[in-house]
C-alpha cells in the first residue's frame, strides 16, 4: 500500500541555517515557491497563511524524497502545549508518504477509522491529502501524476 516516504516538512524560523543543515546531509535545494492565501494556504487549514516553502531533494535518493522547509511569516511563538496536529507551530510539520493510488489508499484509512485532516488537492505534479497518525501527528498521503520527477 505505502511505497515509500516522499517527504519530510518542516516549519523553520531561519531557512538559510536549515537549507546549510540539510546540505550537509546532501540534500540540495530545488523548487522555492511564496504561498500568500490562495489554495496551498487552504489546504494547509490555515487560509490566510503567509510563508516561503523551500524543496530540498536528497541528492541521488531513488526513489526521490525531500525536505520541505516552511518559513512562516510572521514566525510564530513556541507553544509547548499545543497538539501535534497544528500545523503552524515550529519544528515537525508532518511526514508524507507515496502511494500509487491516494483515493484507494484514503478510502482504505477511512474505513479504518482514520481521520482525514483535509479533501484531496492537485500541486506541483501531486495529489495530496494529510491524515492524523498515531498521537495526533500529522501525515500525508501523496500520487505523483504528470511529471517526470515520480
Amino acid at each position: 500500500m505505502i511505497l515509500n516516504p516522499d517527504h519530510l516538512t518542516i516549519a523553520v524560523a531561519d531557512a538559510t541555517s536549515a537549507i546549510e543543515f540539510f546540505e550537509l546531509l546532501g540534500f540540495q535545494q530545488g523548487h522555492v515557491a511564496t504561498i500568500d492565501g490562495g489554495r496551498p494556504a487552504e489546504y494547509m487549514g490555515m487560509p490566510d497563511m503567509k510563508a516561503q516553502h523551500i524543496t530540498l531533494a536528497l541528492v541521488g535518493s531513488e526513489p526521490r524524497f525531500e525536505i520541505q522547509l516552511l518559513v512562516f511569516d510572521p514566525t510564530p511563538a513556541e507553544d509547548p502545549g499545543e497538539h501535534p496536529t497544528n500545523r503552524r507551530r515550529r519544528g515537525y510539520n508532518h511526514l508524507a508518504f507515496r502511494v500509487d493510488d491516494i483515493e484507494a489508499v484514503s478510502a482504505h484509512l477511512v474505513d479504518n477509522g482514520v481521520t482525514m485532516l483535509s479533501d484531496e488537492m492537485d500541486y506541483i505534479s501531486r495529489r495530496l491529502r494529510f491524515f492524523e497518525g498515531p498521537e495526533g501527528i500529522t501525515l500525508e498521503l501523496v500520487q505523483w501524476v504528470d511529471s517526470d520527477d515520480s
